[in-house]
């Protein structure tokens, strides 16, 4: 079932409540990942059916509705986040992940995010990164603002390790 979506076309997603770290960390790697926390499941199947995406569960039961509707479907399995990462990548053949402001998405809205010049972000952002850092992206939708920081240094050593067990 999801050979077609094992084709050159970027896969989209739709990752159920029990999983929402797992979202962030699609959309960071640029990946278009649908969440929410408060769908029931007969709208969330739905959802997917009409969006053509792919869904990623822990929940057994919603993993068989949605294989007996054909809908294209990750149980997950493993409990440790880089294992499930790494469950979702094989199972789709995909490897070389990276982690880049020019093609990541907000991680609380799913849209994907622009270059934003320094200057327009001087009022929104502290001092300190202000004198630090050259890059920002800023999300179009909901205006969150993201730049290269610390939190990006540890998310690139998750990815190193991620990518060495791919």
């Amino acid at each position: 079932m999801l050979e077609i979506l094992r084709s050159k076309i970027k896969p989209t997603f739709f990752v159920d409540a029990m999983l929402g770290n797992i979202a962030k960390k699609l959309r960071l790697f640029g990946y278009d990942a649908e969440y929410s926390s408060n769908t029931t499941d007969k709208d969330l199947i739905l959802k997917v059916k009409e969006e053509n995406r792919i869904l990623i569960t822990k929940d057994q039961q919603l993993s068989g509705i949605a294989q007996k509707q054909k809908i294209s479907v990750i149980l997950i399995t493993m409990n440790e986040e880089l294992e499930q990462l790494i469950q979702i990548f094989k199972n789709l053949k995909l490897s070389k992940l990276t982690v880049n402001g020019n093609t990541a998405r907000c991680t609380e809205c799913n849209e994907e995010l622009q270059i934003i010049e320094k200057k327009l972000v001087l009022n929104q952002v502290p001092k300190g990164i202000i004198e630090k850092i050259n890059n920002f992206w800023t999300c179009p939708n909901c205006n969150k603002i993201y730049w290269e920081g610390t939190h990006i240094d540890r998310l690139q050593k998750f990815v190193v390790e991620l990518n060495e067990k791919l």
